[in-house]
């Protein structure tokens, strides 16, 4: 018999730890070099433990439903399509400042649906918590100067927002509160 290549199989915890290392790469891209490299690589580090716990979970491996396959692929493209379309158009208009916060925007709006999609409750929160991190970065962009509030404040809100939902989807949350209430 031959060996059959295994394709990779995609999973709701793999898509969020993937999105939260993202936005938490683009959030530390607004510190100086140093101070940033730092924070990059705690937000790796603490993307990396999610992932070892989330692999210890027996449901960890379960992949996208067949049914919800081709309506979340159709969201994806959808999203990608609307924040590049979002980036070109803020930069030619001379407002590169609300790119991060109208994409944490787009990225909240597109978890909405998926939370039906996915039938996944976790994802509306998460979402809605997007969207107003980006409306408020947004307000912030406009106040102020530099790239410190809309892209670093956003960024690494967004990344921490996701891998905060990947931690309690895992049940991390359960497992510090036996641990505190047992001292």
């Amino acid at each position: 018999m031959r060996d059959q290549i295994r394709r990779p199989v995609v999973t709701p915890l793999g898509v969020a730890l993937v999105g939260g290392a993202l936005w938490w790469a683009i959030g530390s891209l607004a510190f100086p070099s140093g101070f940033g490299t730092l924070v990059l690589a705690f937000g790796l580090l603490v993307a990396g433990g999610l992932y070892s716990a989330a692999r210890r979970r027996p449901d960890a491996g379960v992949p996208v439903p067949p049914s919800a396959r081709r309506g979340v692929r159709r969201l994806v493209v959808f999203g990608v399509v609307l924040v590049v379309g979002v980036v070109l158009a803020l930069g030619g208009l001379g407002y590169r400042e609300l790119t991060t916060p109208v994409a944490c925007m787009v990225v909240g709006g597109c978890l909405v649906p998926a939370a039906a999609l996915l039938d996944r409750r976790g994802c509306l929160p998460l979402g809605a918590a997007l969207m107003v991190l980006g409306a408020c970065g947004a307000v912030l962009a406009l106040r102020s100067v530099g790239q410190l509030y809309p892209t670093g404040l956003v960024g690494l809100g967004a990344g921490a927002l996701f891998l905060a939902a990947v931690a309690v989807e895992v049940g991390l949350h359960h497992e510090l509160r036996t641990k505190i209430g047992s001292r």
